[in-house]
């Protein structure tokens, strides 16, 4: 036989519904009461704040400009290449310009590396100032068909400090290539 449900199988359930809409009826109705008792103390209160606010003169606004993301993440200038530095004034004390100038022919340079980017090369640049050598940026001229920026230590006008600098550089891990 087939079991047949009828209301007093669920009279229980019934109950308990019954319940709840009528206790979620009641606190509806007090929160109903106590908004109607709140809403004038409340419009009171708005109205003397809004009183006060036209009393107190406003606080001069600041002249910041907004801070965005792009801000945020603002790399660093690049740096400026620096000219040759121009020759000292000549004195009675100067050695001669022929003797200069074979001191300087005899220079040695040590290149580090030769990068297409600029970025590239300024890193590589503060990384060996960090290092404590004497490094210097060279920028390729217009219309190089190889246009790398050169990286370079020195100029290293005795053999003995050239060599010492070399082994510097090999021990810090860099591959010096000789430029005169």
């Amino acid at each position: 036989m087939e079991e047949q449900t009828t209301w007093k199988g669920h009279s229980v359930t019934l109950l308990v519904f019954i319940g709840i809409v009528v206790l979620c009826s009641i606190f509806f109705m007090l929160g109903m009461l106590a908004g109607r008792v709140q809403l004038p103390k409340a419009a009171s209160a708005a109205t003397a704040a809004q009183e006060l606010k036209a009393d107190v003169k406003p606080a001069p606004k600041e002249d910041k400009p907004d801070f965005t993301f792009y801000d945020a993440v603002k790399k660093e200038e690049p740096a400026i290449l620096q000219p040759p530095r121009p020759d000292p004034p000549p004195d009675s004390t100067a050695k001669p310009k022929s003797e200069v100038a074979s001191k300087t022919a005899n220079a040695v340079n040590y290149q580090i590396g030769a990068v297409r980017k600029a970025v590239d090369a300024e890193k590589l640049l503060r990384e060996l100032k960090k290092k404590g050598f004497h490094a210097f940026m060279l920028a390729p001229t217009t219309g190089d068909p190889n246009p790398f920026f050169r990286v370079q230590v020195g100029p290293f006008a005795d053999p003995t400090q050239a060599l010492d600098a070399k082994k510097k550089l090999e021990s810090a891990g860099y591959q010096p290539i000789v430029k005169k």
